[in-house]
Formats: C-alpha cells, sequence, structure tokens
C-alpha cells in the first residue's frame, strides 16, 4: 500500500487525502516536508519556532485540504500556508514585545486602566468580548480567530471592529466624554 501511495502524484494524494485517506496525507507531509521545513527556518531563523510552525502547516493543510482549488499546486499550496503561519507568528511576536515596551515606559497608576478596562470588557456580550481577547491577549491571528469562532475571516475582522466600537464606547460612558 504504502508503495503504490509513494509512486501516486501529488494530484491522486490530495484527492484520496480529501476521501478521508490518512496515509495518503502523511505520504504528502513525507514528500513535502523538507520544503516547508525550509521555508519556516528561512522566515523565522529559529528552529524551536521552526518545528511549531511546521507541525501547524500541515494540521492546517489536513484540516483545510478540501478548500485547496487545483491539487496540482499542493507544494505550493503549503508552502503558502507556512509562509502566512511564519508571518502571523512574527507579527504576533512584534506586538507582544510592543506592548511589553509600552508597559515598561509608562507610569504605574495603580491599575486604575486596567481595572477600567476589565470592567468594560465585562460589560461586552460575549460576541464581542471573546474575539478581543483571543486577538489581543491570547494573540490570534484574524486567520486563527475566524477558525476558533468558526467564521469567515471576514466574519472575525468585523467581530473586531464591531468589539473595539463597543468597547469605546462603554469607555467613553465611564469617563463621561460621550
Amino acid at each position: 500500500m504504502e508503495l503504490q501511495l509513494n509512486e501516486m502524484s501529488d494530484e491522486d494524494l490530495v484527492a484520496a487525502s480529501r476521501e478521508g485517506n490518512k496515509n495518503a496525507y502523511a505520504t504528502l507531509v513525507r514528500r513535502h516536508a523538507k520544503k516547508v521545513y525550509a521555508v519556516c527556518v528561512g522566515i523565522l531563523g529559529n528552529v524551536t519556532e521552526t518545528e511549531d510552525i511546521f507541525q501547524d502547516t500541515f494540521v492546517r493543510g489536513m484540516t483545510q485540504i478540501g478548500s485547496l482549488r487545483d491539487a496540482r499546486s499542493f507544494a505550493a499550496w503549503i508552502a503558502q500556508i507556512a509562509r502566512n503561519l511564519c508571518r502571523d507568528h512574527l507579527r504576533r511576536q512584534h506586538r507582544h514585545r510592543e506592548l511589553i515596551e509600552r508597559q515598561a515606559e509608562e507610569p504605574e497608576t495603580g491599575g486604575g486602566d486596567f481595572n477600567e478596562l476589565h470592567e468594560a470588557l465585562a460589560k461586552l456580550p460575549e460576541k464581542y468580548r471573546l474575539p478581543l481577547m483571543l486577538f489581543y491577549f491570547d494573540g490570534k491571528s484574524a486567520d486563527r480567530l475566524a477558525e476558533e469562532l468558526e467564521m469567515t475571516r471576514a466574519g472575525a475582522c468585523t467581530r473586531l471592529f464591531r468589539a473595539r466600537n463597543e468597547l469605546r464606547k462603554l469607555l467613553a460612558k465611564r469617563d463621561g466624554t460621550q
């Protein structure tokens, strides 16, 4: 069976994977692992982070193989997933570093600002609170947010936009600036 799978084209392996054949997908992983690893290490430059993103790439590929338009382009498709995940990871790291730097620069306020934010977040409906928490505090990308909330990327971005607006309104009411 494995010998047969190794002789199959990517297109045939994708078709078999879509039908639930895990061995076919495993063959695709083995076939394209070096390329995906090279993409990840090339962008991230860190072996530990590369290994995590490498695994995430193939998990994402397995769960989204049905969205692959042209089965012949699996190699390019899986490499693009790897690039996107690496870029998302770098953006999250950058946001996290900026947040830490801003916190280090700001004088201690005794937690008043945090308490106001915490109270405002608690007043938000869950459909708005959850995306904000996942995006800003858990560092989820818009794509990951959409996956976790089981909606399109556009829907997740819209939800985030509306959530920010609702949070602004709540904070403005509290400050008496509305």
